[in-house]
């Protein structure tokens, strides 16, 4: 960037000229004010939003797009509660979808829009996917006239920073520096979207800083603020896959999500346990997963002695393996995530007799030989063979809904 061009630039969103001033006279003038667009969360100013690619910048983007439009609170579940914390201010917002093309636009619209039934659209919140090229004389005074044309607006999204680059000439901490300068002049706030790791360098040219993690379970976020206004401070959340509506996760959530983000927990033989064991909606025994599954006896009772220690499943009195209190409302949305497991129609499992699947604490353990004279024997003799005789499980990635015939009395926990 040339002198000229860096002159031109600084001139377009010049602060006005101001002398020293004393303490005592540094008084706020009446035409300067301080909402907050999203208050303890979107200050004015410039923030940048970062994360991985896929992560959900732009669905959190949205979702607070149309926070401010509605002066809603963000993040509040389907109870409306006055006293959440990250109260809205109504006014217009403005959407640079730089990187999306029209089909795309329509597409975001509908999953914003569709947990939003019964309520008509905004009227003060607008889209684009193109722009001129940011100098003084074309696109940043184009935008420049924008923002000052609507005095209510509260927001601009510009999603994403590299669709952005090649309409300016310079780099991106004289792109950044730019847009804090108009941030400050139409006293509003501009989020930035940029994929990028939470260290990156770009947020020392920032006022704020959001960044954005998918967790294991792709549903849940966590979003990690920081900022000048702001103190650092974290937040889980969840938004259904159908549409746009990040919300709190629950207490309960949480500790799910603790557990299942354990080291090793999600291996693929421990997600296929676990979708057999919720497809059956009962306890099983050690034998019953061996014959469904097809796997080594042995092996399968260290694996599920494992899983009970990690808090995946529960043990029952009777040495039955069943989805543990803590995992078990995420299960379903776990399970969605891997569309590729076997699907089981399960017509019948018979009991089997405690002695033969009795829960062994510890995990490298064999069971017992019933012949004394051999014993280094790993399985118990024509158990699996004889289960598997008296169980009808078909697999087929694409079967009719799961028919699953349990007993009713069957008790999941010991009293």
């Amino acid at each position: 960037m040339t002198k000229h061009d860096q002159q031109a630039y600084t001139n377009l969103f010049a602060r006005p000229f101001m002398p020293f001033t004393g303490l005592n006279d540094l008084i706020q003038p009446s035409s300067i004010t301080s909402i907050w667009p999203i208050h303890n969360l979107l200050p004015i100013g410039l923030t940048l939003l970062s994360g991985e690619s896929r992560s959900g910048k732009t669905s959190l983007a949205l979702q607070l797009m149309l926070n401010v439009t509605q002066g809603q609170s963000s993040f509040a579940g389907e109870a409306r509660d006055d006293s959440q914390p990250f109260k809205s201010t109504r006014g217009h917002a403005f959407y640079l979808g730089l990187d999306h093309s029209l089909l795309r636009l329509h597409e975001l619209r509908s999953r914003l829009l569709s947990a939003q039934l019964g309520t008509p659209p905004p009227n003060n919140l607008f889209f684009t996917n193109t722009w001129t090229p940011l100098t003084p004389t074309e696109g940043l005074y184009e935008l420049q006239s924008w923002l000052t044309n609507s005095p209510d607006t509260h927001l601009l999204v510009i999603d994403n920073l590299a669709s952005l680059r090649p309409l300016f000439k310079g780099n991106d901490r004289e792109l950044l520096a730019l847009l804090r300068r108009l941030a400050e002049q139409q006293d509003i706030s501009i989020l930035v979207l940029h994929t990028c790791k939470r260290s990156s360098s770009l947020t020392a040219s920032v006022d704020h800083h959001l960044h954005l993690k998918r967790l294991p379970v792709s549903n849940y976020y966590h979003l990690d603020v920081l900022g000048s206004s702001l103190a650092p401070f974290s937040l889980t959340l969840h938004c259904p896959t159908s549409h746009i509506h990040f919300r709190h996760a629950s207490l309960e959530e949480n500790l799910a999500l603790t557990t299942l983000s354990a080291h090793k927990t999600l291996t693929p033989e421990r997600v296929t346990i676990l979708h057999l064991i919720h497809t059956c909606e009962h306890p099983l025994s050690p034998a019953q997963v061996t014959a469904a599954l097809g796997l080594d006896y042995t092996c399968v009772r260290q694996l599920l002695s494992k899983m009970a220690r990690a808090n995946l499943l529960y043990t029952t009195s009777r040495g039955h393996y069943t989805l543990h209190p803590f995992i078990k409302p995420l299960v379903p949305e776990l399970l969605a995530q891997y569309p590729h497991q076997l699907k089981f129609e399960i017509a019948h499992i018979l009991p089997t007799p405690d002695s033969e699947d009795t829960h062994s604490s510890n995990p490298s353990d064999t069971p017992e030989s019933s012949t004394p004279n051999t014993p280094h024997s790993t399985q118990p003799p024509d158990t699996t063979s004889n289960l598997a005789s008296q169980i009808r499980i078909a697999h087929n990635l694409t079967p009719p809904s799961p028919t699953l015939l349990t007993n009713p009395n069957t008790n999941t926990y010991p009293d």
